[in-house]
């Protein structure tokens, strides 16, 4: 033993312990990185990596398989998302991987865009090029009349502006496959949803404006266009629509009283990027009608993709997730899922389909009944996305005739 080394135990008391921990909380406190979790991330190669807020980081598949060496930090900085993000409607809590999921999908539909919009391209340069054979073929014969000649000009000139339209086309796509990658690889992509939530804050405000002021209209005098015994106006005021019943009876599975209202168009969306591609399709077309079954009532919504690769892109509806309907006047009403569904491809039609039924109680029942619905929102494995309904009386008229 070393001469003139006291060696003590030490006991520390719990008033220590106490202020150690303190101490060691206050640290991480004004430290945030150390708190803060890894992230997911991409490089410049489309491989997926974790990153740590000091820098340092690993691919993926080693995360997942357990193993602890990292990569140091190095030029390529992937950087840590430093704030909050606001929760929605419903305080329903949006993570930052939730956010991360919605970036890889629309970057998924815009590399999708790109690949469409260079095949465009390609076909148009095949068909400029055949053209332009066909006319050095009836040039070469020295036979041709000037009207054939004109018209094969007039072709050529057609098939260049086709092919130069296409070009711009594929270059535009091109830029923004490249930039939804790079919010993906660089973090952005928490900026890039505050930014578009404000926008769609302001655009719905907008809509919410429009609403209070047709309710204002609604009280002035009525117009010349009315009938009945009290005057209904018929424009402000337009007769219920009939109840279109599509099944009422015994139902096979559950031997309960079933009945099911014909289905109605909700809404329509197309992605920009894919918009110019489809013609006049509509990327995502969703109908819906109420059912009731025995004391349960439902909300049965069918989503029809007119894309096959939308699968890989959207995933699928998980059971349980949520479907929120938010009302013009800023209420809201959040329903759950009642069944996973994966979506089944029609090789025929080529549509790609997803059937979901949402469990609905009385009380919501009500209040959708006299509300008019602004948008729905869709919980896919891939992420949220929002919807603007169109048809705005759809839950009205749908939940008048369930009754």
């Amino acid at each position: 033993m070393l001469k003139g080394l006291k060696i003590t135990h030490f006991n520390p008391s719990p008033t220590w312990i106490t202020l150690s921990l303190l101490c060691f909380l206050s640290i991480a406190v004004l430290n945030p990185l150390q708190a803060q979790e890894p992230q997911i991330r991409k490089n410049n190669d489309g491989e997926t990596l974790i990153v740590y807020p000091d820098g340092s980081w690993q691919y993926y598949s080693d995360y997942l398989s357990g193993k602890k060496e990292r990569n140091p930090a190095d030029m390529a900085t992937y950087p840590i998302f430093e704030g909050t993000i606001e929760p929605l409607d419903g305080n329903i809590k949006v993570t930052e991987d939730d956010l991360y999921k919605i970036a890889e999908r629309r970057s998924q539909l815009a590399d999708e865009a790109a690949k469409i919009a260079q095949l465009r391209w390609e076909k148009a340069q095949e068909a400029r090029a055949q053209v332009e054979k066909e006319l050095q073929q009836v040039l070469s014969t020295g036979q041709a009349t000037q009207e054939v000649i004109a018209q094969l000009n007039m072709r050529l000139k057609a098939a260049t502006r086709a092919e130069q339209e296409s070009q711009i086309e594929a270059q535009d796509a091109h830029r923004e496959s490249n930039r939804a990658d790079m919010l993906i690889e660089k973090g952005g992509f928490v900026d890039a949803y505050k930014a578009e939530q404000k926008k769609r804050m302001e655009s719905q405000a907008s809509r919410r404006d429009a609403y209070k002021a047709r309710s204002y209209d609604q009280a002035l005098p009525l117009t010349d266009n009315y009938v009945g015994i009290n005057q209904q106006d018929l424009i402000l005021n337009p007769p219920t629509a009939p109840c279109g019943v599509a099944f009422e009876g015994m139902d096979s599975k559950s031997g309960n009283y079933r009945k099911d209202l014909d289905q109605q168009f909700l809404f329509s969306h197309t992605d920009d990027r894919l918009r110019v591609y489809l013609k006049d399709k509509e990327y995502l077309r969703c109908e819906g009608y109420f059912s009731a079954n025995g004391g349960y009532r439902y909300l049965m919504l069918e989503f029809t993709f007119a894309y096959p690769n939308a699968r890989e892109a959207y995933g699928f509806i998980e059971k349980g997730s949520i479907l929120t309907i938010m009302m013009l006047n800023g209420d809201y009403v959040n329903l759950r899922s009642g069944v996973m569904d994966r979506g089944s491809y029609d090789t025929e039609t080529e549509l790609l389909t997803y059937r979901v039924h949402y469990p609905i109680d009385r009380s919501q029942m009500n209040y959708l009944k006299n509300s008019e619905v602004d948008a729905i929102r869709v919980f896919w494995s891939s992420g949220f996305e929002e919807y603007e309904v169109f048809q705005l009386d759809f839950f009205s008229n749908q939940l008048r005739c369930i009754d």
